[in-house]
């Protein structure tokens, strides 16, 4: 077995660290550092995930490790987490690092890694990790509130409420059930920003984008009407965080990137919810998909994809 040492530092609580066959775990951790495997993490290049597993596994636990090991994710922000899924998921990878937490508004969520974590945000929805010598990148996590759906009230589905029928009531009302947690998620973001390391945001907001619900998309069909939905257009506009998937594929008419639904009702809006974001001078994404059930839409497709949301794959190069 090869030799890791470890270094504890304090201050962090709820981090899992898995190394090859042997395994330290404990719920009161601080935290754990462990040398790392330059030969094959060299950080120049980093696949990050954001993924809803439902439920803590959907139709499967075995089948939500597949899409992780089958994507060939680095990191992983998970939604849904429950029942200790994510320490399973890593575990089986071989991973280094679970974080797991519980946002405001009580949503359980994790992050997992291979890379080893050195430090945590205040709220715990965010971890540093190091990816190579001397080479570090902050990750965030965000599960927002799903109730009220304005994308269903505005199309004449109560959920959490009644219709909706302009723009200003559905901007008023997504603000007003996610404001703490964006507010939230904007602060810690802006703190890390003063260190100039990259920082990710995976998320399953639970509201679209303001890219998505466009004058040319309400024209084509896809939205009922544009929105400038406030989630995504807070915290791009405070953070500078740019929107991986709508940066590569900047036109959400050919390339709507459809993450909810997998598993679509009768009566169904389908939207973008789930978003890898990131910020930095050295970093620049490369690649952005849609891992999920079928083509044409999914990018990477998943035999028996468990989960009803579909997962965002992004790949970054980091000078």
């Amino acid at each position: 077995m090869k030799k890791i040492l470890l270094t504890v530092l304090t201050g962090i609580s709820a981090i899992y660290i898995y190394s090859n066959r042997e395994t330290a775990i404990s719920s009161n951790i601080p935290a754990t550092c462990a040398s790392l495997d330059t030969h094959t993490e060299t950080g120049d290049t980093l696949r990050i995930m954001s993924f809803n597993i439902w439920g803590g596994g959907g139709n499967s636990l075995a089948r939500t490790v597949a899409v992780v090991r089958e994507s060939r994710a680095d990191i992983v922000g998970i939604q849904e987490e429950s029942n200790n899924a994510a320490a399973h998921i890593a575990k089986s990878l071989g991973w280094r690092t679970v974080h797991t937490y519980v946002s405001i508004l009580g949503k359980s969520c994790a992050i997992i890694s291979k890379y080893p974590a050195v430090d945590t945000a205040e709220s715990k929805i965010g971890i540093k990790l190091q990816i190579g010598d001397n080479k570090y990148v902050w990750m965030f996590n965000q599960h927002l509130n799903h109730c009220p759906y304005e994308p269903y009230r505005l199309n004449g589905i109560e959920y959490c409420g009644g219709t909706l029928y302009t723009e200003e009531e559905a901007v008023a009302s997504a603000w007003n059930a996610r404001k703490s947690d964006v507010e939230l998620t904007i602060a810690e973001i802006k703190k890390t920003q003063a260190e100039q390391t990259p920082v990710f945001l995976t998320g399953d907001f639970n509201e679209p984008s303001h890219l998505d619900w466009t004058e040319r998309a309400a024209t084509a069909g896809l939205c009922k009407m544009p929105v400038a939905w406030p989630s995504t257009k807070k915290l791009q506009e405070q953070t500078g965080m740019k929107d991986s998937y709508r940066i590569l594929h900047p036109n959400e008419v050919s390339h709507p990137g459809y993450t909810w639904t997998s598993m679509p009702a009768e009566k169904e809006v389908l939207d973008r919810i789930d978003f890898v974001f990131f910020w930095g001078d050295r970093v620049n994404a490369v690649k952005s998909e849609i891992a999920g059930e079928k083509m044409p839409e999914s990018d990477i497709v998943i035999q028996d994809y468990p989960s009803d949301h579909r997962a965002v794959m992004s790949t970054f190069k980091i000078d």
